[in-house]
């Protein structure tokens, strides 16, 4: 058992603080009554423009039956599961967005630290308010399909991404700036907690050769035009992306008890790496707690 949380903020504009053993009372609508019912509140945050309810359950994380590899691109996500169903998710239009917001915020050349604060911050916001329901769309059918399921999800790790796309890296000033800006880690964060929410298994894999090894017979591929590398081994031509998500997805099978004989069912890490699925801090507490108790029974 672990907990969950979520939360919910909704626009509330002229709402003022309130006075000690002062109350305001804000009524809900009934989506936000729907998503309560159930649930334990834990917190009501009321500021002048936003309203936070903390809320959380009580979920037992299920034993998967499959795992869903998921491959995360820049123009699209990629998903492939272990009883060979392959999808694929168009994120073209997250990448037009960002690239239109660059080129309006570059015309700006007043010298004015404030103003361009001010400006930069307002166009952030368009972007996010623009960007974010087309992740929460595709994260969304993700999880849904991985709970019908009843099958656990497999990611990449992804690390030292940025170190690539550097100035002085013979690349160019637009092609830095589209790579920088690709939001592995937004999507990463809203699967995991997603996941979490409805008590699936999030599984981190490293990405080393994830598109480059042939899904199909697991030799070394070669690269071709169009990103559909051909394996020299079984001569398949593959999608890259596709392969790499069918790779993801095999990559999972190590973590469940029909994995190969003598295979780690841990999640591999390396050393001094923080754990990317943390345990959450009220239960290690309980559980420092509840060793402490185990200690003075035995001493007396």
């Amino acid at each position: 058992m672990f907990t969950a949380l979520r939360v919910e903020v909704d626009l509330l504009s002229g709402c003022r603080p309130v006075k000690p053993r002062e109350y305001l009372y804000l009524r809900l609508n009934r989506h936000t009554l729907r998503v309560l019912s159930g649930h334990n509140v834990h917190s009501v945050t009321l500021t002048s423009e936003s309203l936070c309810i903390s809320y959380s359950k009580e979920t037992v994380e299920i034993r998967p039956q499959g795992y869903i590899g998921v491959d995360r691109n820049l123009d699209n996500v990629t998903v492939a599961s272990t009883d060979h169903t392959v999808r694929a998710f168009d994120l073209s239009k997250v990448t037009n967005i960002k690239s239109t917001y660059r080129l309006v915020k570059s015309h700006f050349k007043r010298n004015d630290t404030r103003m361009a604060r001010q400006v930069f911050a307002k166009y952030r916001q368009r972007h996010q308010n623009r960007v974010q329901p087309l992740f929460h769309i595709v994260t969304k059918r993700i999880v849904d399909e991985a709970k019908t399921r009843r099958y656990g999800i497999v990611l990449e790790r992804l690390t030292g991404i940025r170190r690539l796309y550097r100035k002085g890296n013979s690349q160019s000033r637009n092609y830095r700036a589209r790579m920088n800006s690709w939001s592995y880690g937004e999507l990463q964060r809203q699967i995991e907690y997603k996941a979490r929410w409805e008590g699936l298994k999030v599984i981190y894999v490293p990405a080393w050769n994830t598109s480059k090894q042939c899904s199909i017979c697991g030799y070394k591929t070669l690269e071709s035009t169009q990103r559909r590398p051909w394996c020299p081994q079984c001569g398949t031509i593959l999608d890259r992306d596709e392969n790499a998500a069918r790779n993801l997805a095999a990559g999972g099978l190590r973590f469940s008890p029909s994995g190969p004989p003598g295979e780690a069912m841990v999640e591999e890490r390396e050393t001094g790496e923080r754990d990317p699925n943390p345990q959450s801090r009220w239960r290690q507490v309980k559980s420092a707690n509840a060793g402490q108790n185990r200690q003075r029974l035995n001493r007396t």
